[in-house]
């Protein structure tokens, strides 16, 4: 389906006035690929490359609707109602978006754990009182023969309760922290909690902090919103469950999860890699057109070898150009020049001129070294053999020794690039070896 899309843009796009195609891939192209159909293989590849553009950015619109509809999904509340964690539980935090036909709320909301009824609370106090004696003792085996620290605490687990404690003799017993001053003597203290458990107070268990909130400045309207949810929450804390209100101040409410969108971003983030892919794909041919270089470079000694062979042998310049060529078929190797060689004697079979076609030849390859070749292999037909071969040889031995001098300088490079990591080893190596030395002298 991509490749069919791909050509109708590609067609459509030949129409538009002022769209032209692509110089630089059109010559790589012709670089790569000398036998074949320029136009059809120019085609070929701009409907791949728009065709795996389509494919990214196809992908990332469907990743982005998936994105969507997931964060719709999220939005929705479903009944409106939350169950509540026990009193000893977390309250619970969530972001809602509330709309009504006269505006729209943010509302940060906090519904917490559930509250203890009377009953109760008097269950747990009475615990409590009877569990005292382990709960605040400490290390002390009971709370007659007091020695050590006790445990003063604000909570205790397992009761819903927070804590003041104030102490008759500070002298003995600090009642913030519960220490015990046994310097001072054998005496009688008494411990006095006062405990708070929502409105429930009392003078023996558990005190209480309530913390109220700083309120955040917002309009009016959302202010009033915040309120009145907050009240409604708050009235129905003895429920396990509290249910949205649907309505306020006559206007019906719709409540949906505040989330974050970011379907648009994802979108755009896969437009952006499949715009930037389209203009970068061009770089792989000429990376293939550099390796095709390289490589006929490197061939360049053994054609003139095989050519001074040949030649020395009584073979013309074009027999033995055309057999190298024919025997490089049956060759498994992936010398490249081979293939312009054969190209060059298809246009000699075609009827073009034998000069003509190893100039068409040397610039094919885009090489000094195969221009050069050609020139001498034109120059052969005009002046004769007398020469040509001792000049092949020693061309071959001179493109011998330039590939030995870069090879050379290449293993250079490479050791100097190796110097940095070998500088750096040695200074762990030396590090290594320093420390325990001086460690030993106690330096």
């Amino acid at each position: 389906m991509f490749e069919k899309v791909s050509e109708f843009i590609y067609v459509k796009s030949r129409l538009i006035p002022g769209i032209k195609p692509d110089a630089g891939v059109i010559r790589t192209i012709n670089y790569l690929y000398p036998a074949g159909d320029i136009k059809e293989t120019y085609k070929a590849f701009e409907i791949k490359r728009i065709s795996l553009s389509l494919l990214i950015l196809t992908a990332g619109i469907i990743l982005s609707v998936f994105m969507k509809i997931s964060e719709v999904t999220e939005r929705s509340i479903g009944d409106g109602v939350f169950e509540r964690e026990e009193w000893n539980g977390e309250k619970q935090s969530v972001s809602l978006y509330a709309q009504t036909e006269s505006g729209t709320a943010e509302v940060e909301l906090s519904i917490f754990e559930r509250t203890l009824s009377e009953e109760e609370v008097r269950d747990y106090i009475s615990k409590f009182v009877e569990s005292a004696g382990k709960l605040i003792g400490g290390d002390n085996p009971d709370l007659e023969h007091v020695s050590s620290d006790l445990a003063l605490r604000e909570k205790y687990e397992g009761y819903p309760f927070k804590f003041i404690w104030r102490s008759s003799d500070p002298g003995r017993i600090l009642s913030y922290s519960g220490r015990v001053d046994i310097s001072a003597g054998e005496g009688d203290v008494v411990l006095t909690a006062n405990y708070s458990y929502g409105e429930y107070e009392g003078s023996i268990s558990i005190p209480v902090h309530v913390i109220v909130p700083e309120k955040n400045p917002a309009d009016k309207y959302s202010e009033d919103f915040t309120s009145f949810i907050y009240e409604s929450e708050l009235s129905e804390r003895g429920s396990k469950e509290w249910t949205l209100p649907d309505e306020f101040e006559g206007d019906k409410i719709r409540w949906e999860f505040k989330t974050e969108d970011n379907s648009l971003l994802m979108a755009g983030l896969f437009g952006m890699v499949a715009i930037v892919f389209f203009f970068a794909s061009g770089k792989d041919l000429v990376s293939k057109a550099e390796k095709k270089k390289e490589n006929m470079r490197k061939s360049y000694p053994k054609v003139l070898r095989q050519l001074a062979l040949y030649v020395g042998a009584g073979m013309t310049v074009k027999a033995a150009f055309t057999k190298i060529a024919e025997d490089s078929k049956t060759l498994q190797t992936d010398e490249m020049i081979y293939e312009e060689m054969r190209y060059a004697c298809h246009e000699m079979g075609q009827g073009i001129g034998e000069a003509s076609a190893y100039e068409r030849f040397g610039n094919r390859t885009g090489l000094s070294e195969y221009i050069k070749l050609a020139g001498l292999l034109s120059q052969s037909l005009k002046r004769g053999n007398p020469g040509f071969v001792m000049r092949l040889r020693s061309e071959a031995d001179n493109a011998m020794r330039e590939r030995v001098l870069e090879a050379r300088k290449a293993g250079e490079e490479a050791q100097t690039k190796l110097l940095v990591p070998m500088m750096m080893m040695l200074a762990v190596v030396m590090v290594m070896i320093m420390i325990p030395a001086m460690t030993g002298m106690n330096i």
